[in-house]
């Protein structure tokens, strides 16, 4: 698989966890990829939250995404490629789309919790991601 830079969607799950260690494992074969770790904050579309209260939550949010994505840069110290760590708010599946488009990563690897039937149909990144992208989908299952 030849590629220049890896987008990994990461939220700090199991399922993303494999997913950013097949990443890396294929970095190890090729120390001049980069791999870009995406951490989507998804913002609850209600305007029925208080104004302070939506402030709060939302740096609560990206005060978790902080502590994700510091795990997966200590998981990606064992590799010498290029590592850039991104916090994106929005919707999971336009913000991954759009990163990938924006910052030219030719493969995303994300991860799937394996659903079946109408639950997978309706509700899975993953699927509507692969359905959408314009580059190569490595979906890894758990």
């Amino acid at each position: 698989m030849l590629c220049s830079k890896i987008l990994v969607a990461y939220d700090g799950s199991n399922q993303a966890t494999k997913s950013l260690e097949k990443a890396i494992d294929i970095a190890k074969t090729n120390p001049d990829i980069t791999i870009d770790v995406l951490y989507t904050v998804e913002l609850p579309l209600t305007p029925y939250v208080v104004e302070n209260a939506f402030e709060d939550m939302q740096k609560s949010m990206h005060k978790h995404g902080d502590e994700v994505l510091a795990k997966a840069r200590e998981m990606l110290t064992s590799i010498e490629s290029d590592v850039r760590l991104f916090q994106e708010e929005g919707q999971p599946i336009h913000v991954i789309l759009e990163h990938a488009a924006k910052h030219k990563c030719d493969l995303i690897v994300m991860g799937s919790r394996g659903l079946s039937g109408v639950k997978e149909f309706l509700g899975s990144v993953s699927h509507h991601v692969v359905q959408h992208s314009s580059v190569p989908v490595f979906v890894v299952k758990s």
